[in-house]
This record gives structure tokens, C-alpha cells and sequence, in this order.
């Protein structure tokens, strides 16, 4: 799975790991763990047909309480034992985009992605209808989400299963460094 959103995330991976796109895969693993321990995410696979093939696609869902500050040193200390001081710093500062906090009644969906090879079967609306079925199942009154402002197939997808874009977050930084401009916030009332 890990290795599925690196490469599903991959123009977001690169520029902050570098020639070390290796280590990557296992700092996703690590923040996925991160992410059910601390994070209140629960994940939804796809497999593939045969399912010994691997994951076709599969997306992260925050329902559950999250211990932000838990959770951000367990990232801190995975990214720093792979990366060092200096580049986990400049990891860290380049993933703290987009800014989100946590709502208690929203479910917040979270790397949604589907192999190459298993794109235009459907996948990702039928993983987003069941994150959203989760959050219900949850109490959840919203699902949210942040996208690229450059993936206009997502946000393409997103508005098509009704979700509104609330806000734009800008990011210097992120512009310069990742090639995104911009990030969207999409919302869908849950009912």
C-alpha cells in the first residue's frame, strides 16, 4: 500500500526525497502504522485481480480521534532516522501543506489513489463512496478533503460526486519546490 500512494504521489515524493526515493516507501509504511495508531484513519484497499497481484487502489479515512502532536513526533522520527536532521526538517516543512485541522464531525479522506495500470475502472469513485459510507457509519456529519489545485481529474471527480470547493490555500513553498500552487478543500455534507 505504501508503496502504491509513493508512486500514486510520486511528482509530490520526488522533490522532497530526491535520489533517496527508496527510503520513501518506507516512510509511507511507517506513517500509514502512524495513521491507525495515533490518527483515528482506517484504510480501504481494492485488491487486484488475482489478489496476490497486489493493491489496485486504496484510500485513508479519519473518523476516529487523532493525537496530532503524538502523530506528528511518531513522522518526525521516522523521517529523521531515514533522512537525518537536516532534510527531515525540510521534509517536514514541506509536508505541512495543506494545513488541515481536525473537525469531529468530519470524515477526512486522505490519499485516494489508484494504480495506473487500474485507472478508468472506477475505482477511485467507488473507494470514495465507501469512505464516505464510513464516515456515515461513523456519525460523521461531513467528508472533506484537500487536492492539488493542478489535479484537475481528482477535483474533476470530487465535484462530480458533489463536493464543493470551500477554500484555496496558497503555498510559496510549496509552488517552488512541489509544482503545486495551490491546494483546494472540498466538502460534501454527509446525509
Amino acid at each position: 500500500m505504501a508503496t502504491l500512494v509513493v508512486e500514486g504521489f510520486r511528482d509530490q515524493f520526488e522533490p522532497i526525497f530526491g535520489g533517496r526515493m527508496s527510503e520513501a516507501g518506507e516512510i509511507m509504511r511507517r506513517w500509514i502504522e502512524l495513521e491507525h495508531e495515533l490518527g483515528g484513519v482506517s484504510t480501504l484497499v481494492v485488491d487486484r485481480d488475482p489478489p496476490a497481484d497486489g493493491i489496485a487502489a486504496s484510500v485513508g479515512v479519519r473518523t476516529g480521534i487523532s493525537r496530532e502532536e503524538e502523530l506528528a513526533q511518531g513522522l518526525w522520527q521516522a523521517l529523521r532516522d531515514s533522512l537525518g536532521f537536516w532534510r527531515a526538517s525540510w521534509s517536514m516543512f514541506l509536508l505541512s501543506y495543506p494545513r488541515y485541522r481536525v473537525n469531529p464531525s468530519e470524515a477526512y479522506i486522505e490519499r485516494l489513489v489508484v494504480d495506473e495500470d487500474c485507472r478508468r475502472r472506477g475505482l477511485a469513485r467507488s473507494l470514495l463512496r465507501e469512505a464516505e459510507e464510513l464516515g456515515r457509519r461513523a456519525g460523521k456529519r461531513s467528508a472533506g478533503l484537500h487536492v492539488s489545485g493542478v489535479n484537475r481529474p481528482a477535483i474533476e471527480l470530487y465535484e462530480s460526486a458533489g463536493y464543493e470547493a470551500i477554500s484555496r490555500e496558497r503555498s510559496l513553498v510549496t509552488s517552488s519546490f512541489l509544482g503545486v500552487r495551490y491546494w483546494v478543500y472540498l466538502k460534501k455534507r454527509l446525509s
